[in-house]
């Protein structure tokens, strides 16, 4: 299993630059997962990532800072990814940033 890291500040999503980004393949299943650090402004909400792949959403529950990436997202040559987090009448969310992967032939 391979783990992508993702540091949440605030209302900003980027990747943790500690994390090999490189030789990500298109087509995984049940391999690649999210590790997410967030900021305060997250404690004790709902936490929800959203993987982005030609204009649909596929959405996963992060527990413990951790989600499975669906393999629905991980198709084709970029994938995208945001946060959102609510708690009783409060919400946040991120921007979304792109994840680049090799297309295999």
């Amino acid at each position: 299993m391979r783990v992508l890291k993702f540091i949440v500040n605030a209302q900003r999503i980027h990747k943790d630059p500690t994390c090999d980004f490189s030789n990500i393949v298109a087509g995984s299943k049940n391999y690649l997962r999210a590790h997410f650090t967030f900021s305060p402004e997250w404690q004790d909400c709902i936490l929800v990532a959203s993987f982005w792949r030609g204009g649909k959403e596929h959405a996963a529950i992060i527990q413990d800072g951790v989600c499975d990436i669906p393999p629905e997202a991980l198709t084709g040559r970029t994938f995208g990814v945001s946060v959102i987090g609510q708690r009783e009448d409060y919400q946040i969310t991120t921007n979304q940033i792109i994840v680049r992967q090799e297309v295999s032939r």
